[in-house]
């Protein structure tokens, strides 16, 4: 079982000293990106009486700028609005900084970012859900570079926050781990 193990951490090493050889990414000072992803921890909604606990997959969209080959600072927004039977907004608000512990092709990260998101649901014009949320979070996570200017990431967190029901009359503190989100960046 230890020579499994000892060959394991060989071949892990190995692949990331052939990845820093042939790295070939967008992580510079000045670089740009557009990141389109999904992520939203923050509330644990319903908004169909079909799917109880079902989770809103709002799309978020963000822009990124590096201020150094491995920090960037970066800012977004996630909206959807619904009408109909169904009648609902979303709407957050995101803005952090990273810090890249690689610049290879698989560059792991750390960083901080704070968030506002509110949602509000009315079924057949009864409103059934009405929350928002103000959250803190240090995180961690990975982004993989398919060529220069295309990758993939995801992350996880740890966030602090207040949450609020307007509809039950309810607020609360949290401490706790939250999915921060997987996302799509496309550099120029």
């Amino acid at each position: 079982m230890k020579k499994i193990a000892i060959v394991a951490v060989v071949v892990v090493m190995m692949a990331g000293l052939v990845g820093s050889a042939f790295a070939a990414n967008s992580l510079a000072q000045g670089s740009k990106a557009i990141s389109v992803g999904m992520g939203d921890s923050y509330f644990s909604h319903t908004f169909s009486p079909q799917t109880p606990g079902a989770v809103n997959n709002v799309v978020d969209i963000s822009g990124r700028y590096f201020v150094a080959k491995d920090m960037a600072l970066y800012g977004g927004f996630g909206l959807q609005l619904n009408s109909g039977d169904y009648d609902g907004t979303y709407f957050s608000f995101t803005v952090g900084a990273r810090k890249y512990l690689s610049t290879n092709d698989f560059a792991p990260f750390i960083g901080g970012q704070l968030a506002y998101a509110t949602v509000d649901a009315k079924l057949n014009g009864t409103k059934f859900v009405d929350q928002s949320v103000f959250d803190i979070a240090g995180m961690f996570g990975a982004e993989y570079f398919f060529s220069k200017n295309f990758s993939v990431e995801g992350s996880i967190g740890i966030g602090v926050g207040q949450f609020n029901d307007d509809l039950n009359n309810a607020d609360s503190t949290y401490l706790g781990t939250r999915t921060v989100g997987v996302q799509a960046n496309f550099y120029f």
